[in-house]
């Protein structure tokens, strides 16, 4: 039987980000299934990438808790990055459970209303939860340096317009980073390893 993840939520007291926090790698290993934490090696083999902005802006739609999914690629894809603001989207209230998956790992971070601020490794982290329908969000932030989407596909195919949407509001020389999709438009395609997407169709793509 495959494993299953529990995303219990816990009432979590904020404290000052640390950039001195270790993660707990076996606690970090357990948010993901079968060998999707060991297939993000993957991403080592990769050039490593510059971003328009000395502070990316990275948009995620439909995060649901899956908070470490994309910080493990920032960390693997910009080594040189130091900082980075982050807005997750989601229908359902999930920062609660964000909050509680980061203190489960040995993350401690500071609160204010929607936003958490915190070290991931040598990288301060402000993100920012934004709770609503993708396509309402998407057009009320500012233009990012950094897409990342992950199993939305069935539910964007409500929006038939999404993907040049996603690309107009992608800055010029920004990444998109997709496991389906996207392959009409005009990117650059780095070599992204396909088993990285259960659709088997990774994208990760330069404006």
């Amino acid at each position: 039987m495959p494993n299953l993840i529990s995303y219990p939520e816990k009432k979590i007291k904020a404290k000052s980000p640390n950039p001195h926090n270790k993660i707990n790698q076996t606690k970090l290993k357990n948010y993901f299934l079968g060998g999707d934490y060991e297939q993000l090696s993957l991403l080592d083999s990769l050039p490593k990438l510059n971003l328009p902005s000395n502070i990316p802006v990275l948009f995620y739609p439909g995060c649901g808790v899956d908070i470490f999914t994309p910080l493990i690629y920032l960390q693997k894809l910009f080594p040189q990055l130091s900082q980075a603001k982050l807005y997750f989207n989601d229908l359902d209230h999930t920062l609660n459970i964000i909050k509680t998956c980061l203190d489960e790992v040995g993350i401690t971070f500071s609160e204010k209303r929607n936003q958490l601020q915190f070290y991931w490794y040598n990288i301060l982290i402000e993100l920012t939860f934004v709770h609503g329908d993708m396509l309402t969000t998407i057009n009320n932030l500012p233009n990012f340096d950094i897409y990342f989407e992950r199993a939305l596909r069935i539910y964007r195919q409500n929006y038939p317009d999404y993907e040049q949407t996603v690309f107009t509001k992608l800055k010029p020389k920004g990444i998109l980073i997709s496991d389906s999709g996207y392959t009409h438009l005009p990117l650059f395609l780095l070599p992204a390893p396909v088993s990285l997407s259960s659709y088997k169709e990774m994208i990760i793509g330069i404006k």
